[in-house]
Order: structure tokens, then sequence, then C-alpha cells
């Protein structure tokens, strides 16, 4: 089902329930490489809205350079939605155009909707904001790229069906022996990569082991550059964990059919990790190395974060529990 620059109420309830969903951007290499947010749809703006920090700032660096967008809500956790339903559609792609100004946005008031969705989704988020000595450290976090996405293409696909287990896959050249086994913990990925009109795309797959690399089942694509994205949350946007595998989707050598493509890992990009004990410690140090590095290319001051803004959003957000 697709719809020409239109996101019908059903659609929209989706895009609205869902937590989190996977963002795929065009990296300078020409890789499509996802990484999963939390956002907002503007239906009055026909605009999906989101914002990352200026410690994270590649998936604006890389709307500036390259407008091209997918966003695809796949993961239910925590949405609400009965989606057991025969064909009640159950992820929604996206693909369109950003836009993701060069200003950082320390107000919160600007974007309320948005911060009201993060602090009602993500109680846990708080906790980045509380205390003076927290709010000394994390201020960067708070230092805001604005990203808005304006569908050109909107596609509804089934939902997900119930997992037939964990991912098994071998320790492979470009995959670590470690990342290899953390996959034991998912039952799915995010696969990005360009579809025939050169847009960025992304779809749910389950890959499984096979001529040196990981089979794609079911997948329709002509090969090149792509990523895989595994990531996942609880019910509460907490329990936070995710890595993307960048690599090369190709021909198997017993030529392409009804299997799929093989992709090939090359390297992992580490994401969100919220388990181990030096987790946080390694969090901030590196949040904060990233986000001067951002400042002194610009030749800009330190902004300061209005939190007074914030503590209004969290009271609010209280007080319509």
């Amino acid at each position: 089902m697709e719809h020409d620059q239109l996101v019908d109420p059903g659609v929209a309830r989706i895009m609205s329930s869902y937590l989190t969903c996977e963002v795929a951007t065009i990296s300078r290499s020409g890789t499509p490489v996802a990484w999963p947010v939390s956002g907002v749809w503007r239906p009055a703006d026909q605009t999906f809205v989101l914002s990352t920090s200026i410690g994270f700032a590649q998936k604006a660096l890389n709307v500036r350079r390259d407008p091209r967008v997918a966003l695809l809500f796949s993961d239910p956790t925590g949405s609400g939605l009965d989606l057991s339903v025969p064909d009640r559609p159950g992820q929604v792609l996206l693909q369109g155009e950003g836009v993701s100004p060069d200003e950082i946005v320390t107000s919160f008031a600007r974007n309320a909707d948005l911060w009201q969705r993060i602090s009602s989704a993500q109680p846990s988020s708080r906790a980045l904001s509380t205390g003076g000595l927290v709010r000394r450290l994390l201020d960067v976090y708070y230092m805001r790229l604005i990203i808005s996405v304006t569908p050109v293409v909107v596609t509804t696909r089934p939902a997900l069906p119930a997992p037939s287990g964990p991912l098994s896959v071998p320790a492979m050249p470009g995959l670590p022996a470690p990342v290899a086994r953390e996959l034991g913990s998912f039952t799915s990925g995010v696969l990005a990569r360009l579809d025939d009109d050169g847009r960025p795309t992304l779809e749910r797959v389950v890959p499984v082991a096979a001529d040196g690399g990981l089979l794609i089942p079911g997948v329709d694509a002509k090969p090149g550059p792509a990523s895989l994205l595994f990531h996942r949350h609880d019910e509460q946007l907490a329990g936070n964990r995710s890595f993307v595998v960048l690599g090369e989707l190709t021909v198997s050598e017993g030529g392409v059919s009804d299997r799929g493509l093989v992709f090939r890992p090359e390297r992992v990009v580490e994401g969100v990790r919220t388990a181990g004990l030096l987790t946080p410690f390694r969090f901030v140090r590196g949040l904060r190395a990233r986000a001067q590095a951002y400042l002194d290319r610009r030749g800009l001051e330190r902004p300061t974060v209005a939190w007074e803004e914030l503590d209004a959003i969290h009271a609010a957000v209280d007080a319509e529990r």
C-alpha cells in the first residue's frame, strides 16, 4: 500500500505509538546506515521530527550532504497496539527528504511535543538531566540538532511474525567473535540498502550464516553497499542495546536465487550499551569529546541549556499521568 505525500490516520497511529523507529541516512562513502531513534509525527506539517545530540551528529551531517532518508517503524515493543489481527499493517516504511539546519537548539519549548514524547515514553531518560553534577557533565547531550523528514513514499507491511528463535551466526571476517556471540540475543536485524530509485530503504530480516557471510532470505535487491542494524529496548525504552554492521550485499557463488543475497560484513560500529560498570563513564567521556569537536570545528562557544524548560515539560507529563 502506497501513499503519495499522504499519511492516513491508521499509519499515523502506528508511527505515533511505536517508541522507536529505524532511520537510515547515506554516509559519505555512499553506504546507507541505520540507527534507532525516537521522534514525533506532526500531521499538520506532514513531517516526522527527530533530534540528535551534537555528540552524535553524523545523522544530521549525512542529511545536510544528502537529503535522502528512510524511516522504518518495525518494533512494536511498548506500543500497546494489538497487531494480532490478520493482515493488519504492523510496519511502516517512510522514504522521504530530510532537512537539518546547521543550528544547535538548546530550547526545549521550541520542540515541546518531541520532548514530551521522549519524557513519557522513556522515564529513565530523566536520569540524564537530574542534579547539578549530571547537568554539568551531560549538558552536551541536550545541545541538539533537529532533523525533519517529509514523506515522498509511504509503504505499509504486515506485522512481524513471531520469532522462530535467536540468531545463530559464527564469527567471520568483519564480524568479531564477541559480536557474533551477541547476535544470539537478537531474533532479527534491520537491513539498510539502496532501492532501484537510489533511495535508502529498510526491512526487517532474519540473516543466517551462508557462503562466508550472512544470507538475507527473501530480499530482492541489487548488490551494493549496505548495513545491518541490531537494536532492542524494553517496554519503557530502557535496557537499550544497538550496533551496526557495515558491509556489502553480494551475489552468492551460486548466483542470485529466491534464497536472497549474501551480506558480507566489513566492520562493526558500536551504538548504545546500557550494561557494564564502565559503560556510563565511557559514554560521557566519548559524548563530551565528540561534542567539543563539533563546537571547535565551527568556532562556537558552548551554548547554555534551558533546563527550566525541560523541568516544565517533565512536570506537565507527570500532571497528565
